[in-house]
Order: C-alpha cells, then sequence, then structure tokens
C-alpha cells in the first residue's frame, strides 16, 4: 500500500485541507506542531473513492502557527516520503502581516520537461522556480492557472481521448508526478484556479467539451476552499483583513469571438451575483483579486474582448468602496509587468502581472507603466503588513532569485485625525493635475504623521527648513498662539502640532517643497509656540537595522529596500519607491550591531555608484486632503542634463545672489585614502591605500569607517576609490540665494537632485560664470520668501 501522490490547501486559522491518492481502502491524516511528527493528532480515518482519493481536514488548530502532516494508510505506519507541512492563517479580521507568491503557466519547457509515464512530458514541467518558490517560504501559493497544457479536447498533442474524465483525473497525477512541483504543493498551502489550457483547448471557454469533467475533477482533487455554487469553480478566502476572490474566467465564458455588449460576459451571471454580494457583505480593509486572465490588455482573450462587462466590474468596486482598496494579479501572458495604475484606465488601482513559471512565448510588450519582461523562472513575492490604520502592500517581480521590479502601496484603513478623509492611491501618488499657483508665500500644514491627513492649516508659522539628498536636516519653526481674538488658537493646533504624532508639511507655489516631524515643542508665558522638527529622513535613524544576509542581491531593490523595510513596522507609513540599479553586492547585517536604518543607507551611499535616498512629500490626490511621504532610494535621485533647463542667474527677475565656497578640510578634501572596518589590529579589514597626490601638493591623509559591516576588503577598496574621486581637488559648491515664485522654482521647475545651472555675475567673477552643478540641498526661508539651492560640483573649479 502506498501513498500516490499528496499536496495540501484550504488553510483556514485553525485547519487546513489534504487531498492525496493512495492505493489502500482508507487513510488517516497525522498533524503535529514539530517536524519529527511526534504526539501527532489524528483526523479520520477515511474512506478513499474508487479512483483511491481520501480529502482530509485537520481541525481544532492554532492560528499563524507551522504544522506537519503525513498519511497514514489502512492504519499503518506514516508515509514520511509524501509527507508535508502547513502554516495556519492568523485570525481573521484582526491585523496581520503575511507573504504569499502568486504565478501561473508551466509547461511548454525544452529546458525542464515533465517527468515519468505522463500522457505529454512536454506539456509539463519540472523547472527549479518551484524549489525556489517552497525555499522562500510564503504563506502561500497561488497558481493562477495553465497547471499544465494537455489542452484536453483539442485532439493535439498526442493525447488520446480527448476530454474525458480519465484524461483530467490523470493530468493531475501527472502534474504531481514532477518532484519540484509535487514538493512544493506538499510544503506550502495551495491556491489553484484553472485556465484555459488546463481547462480545455486553447482560448476556452463554456462550449469546451470538458467542462464538466473538469470541474468534477477540480472539487475531487484539488485541496480548495469551499465553493459557494455547484457550477464554477469561483471562492474567496480572508487573511486578517484582506480578502482574495478567486476568479473563475472560463467555466461561464461566452466565446471571445461574440460581439461585447451587455449580453457577453466572462464570469457569468451565477459568478457576479456571488460577487457583489460578497463585495457589499464583507467586513475586510482591502482585497486581492487574483484573476486569470489580463485586465488592461487588448488582447482577444483577455479583458480587452469583453469591455462593457469590465465597465460594469469598475462600476461595483466603486459602488461598494472597493476601488481604492484593491490590487490584481493576472497571469496568462507568460511575462513579469506592472502597472501602478496609470494605464489601468478600469479601476485605477494596481495590476500585476505574474507568470510564467516554465512557459515560452513571453515578451517584454503591454500596457504596464513600471514595465513588462517576458520569459521563464518568474513569480511575484507579495509582502502584506497591517499596521492597523493602514496595509502596506510591496509586490517585488522576481525572476528566479533575482528581483526584476517591484511597487509599493498603501491601504488606508481607518480615518485617525479630526474628520474623515479620502484612502490614498498607490505609490507613489500621482501629484495634482491642476496648475501649480505661483506666489511668493508659503502655506504651513500640520497633519497626523503617520497617515498624512491635513489636521489643520498653520497661517501664521515662520521659520528656515532645509533639505539635503541623502541627509535630515533640523529647523526651528514659531507660530503665535493668542488667547483670544481672530487669531485665538483653538484645541486642534494642539493636536496638529504635537510632538511624535504629528508632521508640518511647507508648502510653496502650491507644491509640497519640506515636511519634519515634530520632535519637540515649547511654550508657556509668552505667546509663542517654538517647535523642534527633524526632515523626515530622521525618522530613519530612530528604526534599528535586524538580521539580514544577502548574497549577490541587487544593492538598491533588495538591500536599501530591505533596510528601509526595517522601518515601516508601525512606521510613519513611508511608501518605498525603490530603483533597482543592476549592480550586485553582498551585504550581513546583526540587530546587534545596533545600527539604524539611516546609517545603512547612508553607508551604502557613500560607497563608489552606491544608491541615493531621499524622503519626498507630495499631495495625497487632487481632493488636496493629504500628504504621501515617499522613501526614494536610486541609483541617482534626480534628473541628469548636460544642458539643464534649469538656470538660476543673478541679472533679471530671479535677483539671484551667491556665494562660492571651496573647501579642503578634513572630510572635504583629501588625496591619501584608507577606508577600514570595525575590529581591531589585525582584525580590523582594511583597503589598500588610495592616492592620487598632484604635483606640489602635500599628502592630506584621510582614514575612516564607511561601516562595520563590511568584511570585504575589495569593497573597502571600492569605498576608497569613490571617496577619493569625491575629495583629492576638495568640494565646491555654490549657494544661492532667489525669490521664492521666481524661475527656477523648486517643485516646478527643478527638483533635490537635479542637475541644474547658474549664470552669474559678481565681484568673485566679473566676467560671469555659466556652470552646471547639481542640486543636492536648498534652504527655504519663509519669512523672507527666499530660496536657496546649493549646486554642487565635486572638486571642478568654478573659475
Amino acid at each position: 500500500m502506498t501513498v500516490v501522490n499528496a499536496w495540501v490547501g484550504a488553510a483556514q486559522p485553525n485547519s487546513f485541507r489534504v487531498v492525496a491518492k493512495i492505493t489502500g481502502s482508507s487513510a488517516r491524516l497525522a498533524v503535529s506542531d514539530n517536524a519529527g511528527l511526534t504526539g501527532p493528532a489524528y483526523y479520520g480515518p477515511v474512506t478513499a473513492t474508487g479512483q483511491g482519493i481520501v480529502s482530509i481536514t485537520a481541525t481544532g488548530l492554532t492560528p499563524a502557527r507551522r504544522y506537519w502532516w503525513a498519511i497514514s494508510e489502512d492504519g499503518g505506519p506514516l508515509a514520511m516520503l509524501v509527507s508535508g507541512q502547513c502554516q495556519t492563517l492568523p485570525v481573521t479580521g484582526e491585523p496581520a502581516s503575511f507573504t504569499f507568491i502568486a504565478s501561473g503557466d508551466a509547461g511548454l519547457t525544452p529546458q525542464y520537461p515533465g517527468t515519468g509515464a505522463t500522457l505529454n512530458n512536454n506539456r509539463l514541467s519540472n523547472h527549479p522556480v518551484f524549489d525556489t518558490i517552497r525555499a522562500a517560504n510564503p504563506m502561500f501559493f497561488a497558481h493562477l492557472g495553465d497547471l499544465h497544457y494537455y489542452d484536453l479536447g483539442s485532439g493535439n498533442h498526442g493525447i488520446a481521448g480527448g476530454a474525458s474524465l480519465a484524461n483530467y483525473r490523470r493530468a493531475i497525477d501527472d502534474v504531481l508526478l514532477q518532484e519540484r512541483q509535487h514538493a512544493l504543493y506538499r510544503n506550502v498551502p495551495l491556491v489553484y484556479t484553472y485556465d484555459d489550457h488546463d481547462y480545455g483547448p486553447n482560448d476556452s471557454d463554456r462550449t469546451a467539451a470538458g467542462r464538466e469533467n473538469v470541474q468534477r475533477v477540480y472539487r475531487e482533487r484539488v485541496p480548495h476552499y469551499p465553493l459557494p455554487a455547484e457550477d464554477g469553480i469561483f471562492h474567496a478566502f480572508q487573511v486578517g483583513r484582506v480578502l482574495f476572490v478567486v476568479a473563475d474566467s472560463r467555466s461561464d465564458r461566452d466565446p471571445n469571438a461574440d460581439p461585447d455588449g451587455p449580453s457577453k460576459s466572462m464570469l457569468g451571471s451565477a459568478q457576479m451575483a456571488w460577487l457583489e454580494q460578497l463585495l457589499r457583505g464583507s467586513d475586510a480593509s482591502a482585497l486581492c483579486w487574483l484573476m486569470q486572465v489580463q485586465w488592461i490588455s487588448g488582447f482577444v482573450d483577455s479583458w480587452g474582448g469583453f469591455r462593457h462587462e469590465q465597465g460594469q466590474l469598475k462600476q461595483l468596486l466603486g459602488d461598494t468602496g472597493w476601488l481604492d482598496k484593491i490590487w490584481m494579479i493576472n497571469a496568462d501572458k507568460h511575462s513579469l509587468g506592472i502597472d501602478t495604475g496609470t494605464n489601468n484606465l478600469w479601476g485605477g488601482f494596481p495590476v500585476f502581472l505574474s507568470a510564467s513559471l516554465d512557459a515560452g512565448g513571453g515578451d517584454n510588450n503591454g500596457n504596464y507603466d513600471r514595465g513588462v519582461s517576458g520569459g521563464r523562472n518568474r513569480y511575484t513575492r507579495f509582502n502584506v503588513q497591517d499596521q492597523g490604520d493602514q496595509i502596506l502592500v510591496n509586490g517585488q517581480a522576481m525572476i528566479g532569485i533575482s528581483p526584476w521590479r517591484s511597487h509599493s502601496f498603501s491601504i488606508l484603513t481607518s480615518t485617525p485625525g479630526p474628520g474623515p478623509g479620502p484612502d490614498p492611491d498607490p505609490d507613489p501618488p500621482a501629484p495634482p493635475r491642476t496648475p501649480p499657483v505661483i506666489t511668493d508665500l508659503v502655506e504651513w500644514y500640520g497633519c497626523d504623521l503617520i497617515s498624512g491627513r491635513i489636521i489643520m492649516e498653520l497661517p501664521h508659522m515662520t521659520g528656515t527648513v532645509s533639505r539635503v539628498l541623502g541627509a535630515y536636516t533640523s529647523s526651528s519653526l514659531t507660530m503665535p498662539i493668542p488667547i483670544a481674538g481672530p487669531g485665538a488658537v483653538g484645541p486642534a493646533a494642539f493636536g496638529a502640532t504635537q510632538p511624535g504624532t504629528s508632521m508640518i508639511v511647507c508648502v510653496a507655489n502650491d507644491v509640497p517643497v519640506w515636511a519634519g516631524a515634530v520632535l519637540v515643542r515649547r511654550g508657556g508665558t509668552d505667546g509663542t509656540l517654538s517647535l523642534g522638527c527633524v526632515s523626515l529622513e530622521g525618522y530613519l535613524d530612530r528604526r534599528y537595522v535586524t538580521d539580514h544576509s544577502w548574497i549577490q542581491r541587487d544593492e538598491v531593490s533588495v538591500i536599501a529596500a530591505g533596510l528601509a523595510r526595517d522601518a515601516t513596522t508601525e512606521g510613519i507609513g513611508l511608501y518605498i519607491d525603490a530603483t533597482p540599479s543592476g549592480v550586485l553586492r553582498d551585504r550581513t547585517y546583526v540587530d546587534q550591531d545596533d545600527a539604524t536604518v539611516y546609517s545603512r543607507l547612508r553607508e551604502l551611499m557613500a560607497v563608489q555608484s552606491g544608491p541615493e535616498f531621499t524622503v519626498d512629500v507630495v499631495w495625497g490626490d487632487e481632493t488636496r486632503t493629504w500628504f504621501a511621504k515617499v522613501l526614494r532610494i536610486a541609483p541617482r535621485i534626480g534628473v541628469a542634463s548636460t544642458t539643464p533647463r534649469a538656470v538660476w542667474t543673478s541679472i533679471g527677475e530671479p535677483d539671484t545672489q551667491y556665494t562660492l565656497t571651496e573647501d579642503y578640510s578634513d572630510g572635504k578634501g583629501a588625496n591619501h585614502l584608507l577606508a577600514t572596518s570595525s575590529g581591531e589590529g589585525q582584525d580590523r579589514p582594511q583597503s589598500a591605500v588610495h592616492r592620487l597626490i598632484n604635483p606640489g601638493w602635500p599628502r592630506w591623509e584621510r582614514r575612516w569607517s564607511p561601516g562595520s559591516s563590511i568584511s570585504e576588503r575589495s569593497t573597502l577598496d571600492a569605498h576608497a576609490r569613490a571617496e577619493l574621486r569625491q575629495l583629492a581637488n576638495g568640494a565646491t559648491t555654490v549657494e544661492l540665494d532667489a525669490r521664492v515664485n521666481a524661475f527656477p522654482r523648486i517643485g516646478v521647475d527643478v527638483q533635490l537632485g537635479d542637475d541644474a545651472g547658474a549664470d552669474l555675475v559678481g565681484h568673485r567673477h566679473p566676467g560671469g560664470i555659466r556652470r552646471s552643478g547639481r542640486l543636492i540641498g536648498y534652504e527655504l526661508d519663509t519669512r523672507a520668501s527666499r530660496f536657496k539651492p546649493i549646486l554642487w560640483a565635486g572638486g571642478e573649479s568654478w573659475l
């Protein structure tokens, strides 16, 4: 007697389900909280069907806990070779953080075809990607169709018997005969819905000959969640406060060739009615729609052929309040793709294209604003962090173990502060489309630090604020607090300036140009309230890095973004916008080093071609009732240009004044460099000596530690080379002083990090100079309505 195959699914907070094929007459399910399966609880016995199938549910389990399981046939020993594990879901309705992986399309593979005696090995896959997903240990794996490419009923691929019940049963056995797939489906709970090739022929619909058979086998063999209808396999489940809808896009689908209109449907009337009832009745806080076919494609076998019903779905999502709480995952195209909502004209929510596991024919074309990447070995990993008042979602599209692109966004779940407000759009929110209002006045707002919602305007605030690329700055602000009269300050003003929970935002020319967290508030006898604020990068210096080990991973999208995520749990609601660099590095970090996220990001930034970072604050949406905080990490922040459009001039309207500073002080100039890491004596890693001493110059030495986590000499050498290039000729900066409302205006004409220009005449340069530099920082004197950009040109001369 043998357990032929088994897989696990339908995980709930207190249960999960195993479906197995056995050669005996009955089986029990053993479940334990340890890998050795000692002291297990038994469920069953269950009598096998005529095909040897047993479906057994383990109940009475603890939420969010890992369990191990095995099958015992006819009261015999446990079949440990076909055993597995399963993590139960967190408590439904309570905030929970988790990771899951989604992909689809596994077959059509010349390199890793199926193995064993199958109907057609070339229509199956045994690709290593299944091992990669299993090693990532997600809470569940969502397979979005094309489990195989048998195309039953097509008469193709040398498969006899067509769309028979026996062939559909054999197809499941053939998939589970693939060692890597079988191992994944035994150890990670499966959520599965079919698409065309595993449902019937290519582009199949409700007229497919095998319609009833494939549904019957799905019910027999797949460890699925409860199905709400006798026809079709659509269903839903919930993880914490996130509702997952699993679509069935084939069972009731009208033929693609039918003319589009009110009578044409992809989902069918039963699924549409169920969906409306589900969306109206659910108390979940976010929605993830697992939809096999492409939502934003114009392809005939996608939603492009069903635009009328797609419009109905958009209307339903809007009417039930889900449009700004949803993201969708598709497969089908054999490609990765990310659209942040820009090109999704049917709802504006994020759409992730996640395929293929192992199927050819993908391409790099498609209407996805973050791009498309076709090919095999692809999936998307979603990290969901429920922080109570918001749910942060990061979708990282993967090619093997390497990140390709990612997108992060937030879904607000509650309304802190004095009144209701809107939920944010996907990260990063688009700036308002109305043109900016140019004015020499600035506006101040007191906001909730986490949500960014405006509590009140602070019209009489004054002070000087500043920003620097890759660093935080401090500012002192003041505001009058009269007791009586038209300017009297009520209790809301104190709620809007509360240290630790409030954020002050400065808006110039209708654009947010600075935001700071309130850390200190002083007030007493006199009529003034003083606020000590730190720019939002300073929050990263109050959060500590946990244990991490990365080997040859992208320094931006993996390492820097991973460090940044250490600051997001119970954080200030940062969106992370990390642009992959293509530079792979090794990094190991230890919690006990007590290093802050800020210090580690600064360390990365200091290395040769290291990533830059800054926290931008932008209008959340066109209602202008809240601000989003976007932590941008990229190989370079801002626009590089040999002929910058933004040029400050000392002649005419800008009335620009300037100060040129050439600096060879310690940390600003050196020509003999040595980089070290932590340790003492011979145990301290250090670089080679790097020097660039020009004739007539003495040696100016610098020894410094770019970071305590660096153990490789090659990395220290890279730091030293980069530092030498920066310091060999000293630092040259020009500080400008111009009108706030004169071109070029910060946030309107130029952004932090952009290349900009200066056309200046002064006593230092009576003949005038016209040079380019990089906007690495700025200061805004709000009392005088003066803007003071800082342009940096490295060691290049401004003479």
